[in-house]
């Protein structure tokens, strides 16, 4: 990373950055995280995969029966009717049956290895069972209702890629493939602290002007996860030697550092200077969207440095659009750009072009082709908390746009996913 100069940075023009670019040079103060753990692969969800695995044996490992049926001979499909004696029962688990051959079948259950000479199941709501006898009438073509050996995965293949985020899927993967442990990333250590006169730790009592630090345990919920161990560094007012102090000490056990507050460049923000004292460089933003303009990203060393807004949404935008993406890359993941997804606006959104808006939206209904119809909650703001509490998501209106009519199309990022570990 080429070094910033902080004092030419803080004092660059007022150029509002585009969310695109400020994103790709966010994201480029990361550091992938350094060593690796072995997990259980039944608990290794939400762990980073630090290698490629391989399966050594097949998936299925031996041809079986995709339904319950019958298993018929290759010389008796393909024929409009059929009358079969049933040679025997295979289930699931039990051992492979004997050899079929024309003119007989052998009654097979969901998962029961299929005996040698079967060619084709064939449903049992297609057969009728007649004590020993069994009738078909529907023509069994090859290979129905089999599952072959290998079909899903062969051995040796790639079943899980290096930097996966693993979830469920993965886990049932690497244990049907028999794969005892997997090599993860180690867990990013990520350091959160507000600063800020005014602020308060929650239930404590206020006096006048004092407010609850809502920002730090906010961001600590969205950062809370297998792969990330959250420390709190606690509130801190706007004392620049101070700060210096707490950002020196978690850049040195510390992955990523997130602090709220203090970034506007104003003579009470502090935290770019205690950052440089603390033998950093950060690079100030004035982000083209809204809320959420003043932003501060870079380094300590290799410990990346997010310093987000005070203003409880604007803190939540941000951390969104890039905290996520910065921390992910850090973990190892390669960051992707929130975009949504596609939306119909239920009535007027009021919209002044320039910067891109993100307002808390509920879904009112579905249009005519299957996409949410959003309406915008109250008058919205960077520090209002009560329409995010009643909204289902963010709106998204490009900075290009000005005020969009009812039926416009927009971008809506749901909170069941934005919120999602």
């Amino acid at each position: 990373m080429p070094q910033i100069s902080l004092a030419i940075d803080c004092a660059a023009g007022d150029e509002l950055v585009a969310v695109a670019e400020a994103f790709k040079t966010i994201v480029g103060f990361a550091s992938v995280v350094e060593g690796e753990d072995r997990v259980a692969s039944a608990m290794a969800s939400g762990r980073v995969l630090a290698r490629n695995v391989t399966t050594a044996i097949p998936l299925p490992p031996f041809d079986h029966s995709a339904v319950d049926g019958f298993g018929v001979a290759d010389a008796d499909l393909n024929q409009p009717t059929l009358r079969l004696s049933v040679a025997s029962r295979t289930a699931a688990g039990d051992r492979m049956a004997a050899t079929i051959d024309a003119g007989r079948a052998v009654r097979l259950f969901t998962g029961a290895p299929i005996p040698p000479g079967v060619a084709g199941v064939v449903l049992e709501e297609r057969c009728e069972l007649i004590g020993r006898s069994l009738l078909v009438t529907v023509p069994i073509p090859p290979g129905a209702n089999i599952r072959r050996r290998g079909e899903d995965v062969a051995a040796g293949s790639v079943i899980v890629e290096a930097d996966t985020i693993l979830d469920a899927r993965h886990v049932a993967m690497l244990v049907a493939a028999g794969v005892p442990h997997v090599d993860v990333r180690k867990r990013l250590r990520v350091a959160v602290l507000s600063n800020g006169n005014e602020l308060r730790e929650g239930g404590t009592p206020l006096s006048a002007g004092q407010i609850h630090d809502a920002n730090r345990p906010m961001l600590m919920a969205l950062l809370a996860g297998p792969a990330v161990e959250v420390i709190d560094l606690g509130c801190h007012a706007d004392d620049p030697r101070i700060l210096a102090e707490v950002f020196a000490e978690a850049a040195r056990r510390c992955d990523v550092i997130v602090s709220s507050g203090g970034v506007a460049g104003s003579d009470a923000d502090h935290v770019a200077r205690a950052v440089a004292s603390a033998g950093g460089a950060l690079r100030r933003f004035r982000l083209a969207i809204k809320p959420g303009k003043p932003i501060l990203a870079g380094r300590i060393g290799r410990t990346a440095v997010l310093g987000l807004p005070g203003n409880p949404v604007a803190a939540l935008v941000n951390f969104l659009l890039f905290g996520r993406a910065l921390v992910a890359a850090c973990a190892g993941v390669t960051p992707t750009r929130a975009i949504g997804q596609p939306a119909i606006a239920a009535s007027p959104f009021g919209h002044a072009r320039g910067r891109t808006e993100f307002v808390p939206a509920r879904i009112c209904g579905l249009s005519e082709n299957g996409m949410p119809r959003v309406e915008k909650l109250g008058r919205g703001g960077s520090a209002r908390l009560r329409p995010l509490v009643l909204a289902d998501g963010f709106a998204e209106i490009p900075a290009e746009a000005g005020e969009l009519e009812a039926g416009s199309a927009l971008a809506f990022h749901p909170f069941r996913a934005a919120f999602a570990p």
